[in-house]
């Protein structure tokens, strides 16, 4: 199971891959998770760590 979810987040994490990086953004959502928002050439990615978590989620979305 940590394997798989390892792979995913991996796969997610390299849709950033090539693309340009156009702005941040940063947010605490509270003490123990924060989100970035990524916005590059390719769409906005938004990027929610969490302090317990093994990896972050990682949402793709259409500008």
């Amino acid at each position: 199971m940590k394997n798989e979810l390892m792979k995913e987040c991996h796969e997610a994490l390299q849709e950033l891959v090539g693309k340009k990086i156009l702005d941040i953004k940063f947010e605490a959502r509270n003490r123990d998770c924060w989100r970035f928002y990524i916005e590059s050439d390719g769409g906005k990615f938004v990027m929610t760590f969490c302090q317990d978590w093994q990896c972050p989620v990682v949402e793709m979305r259409d500008r």
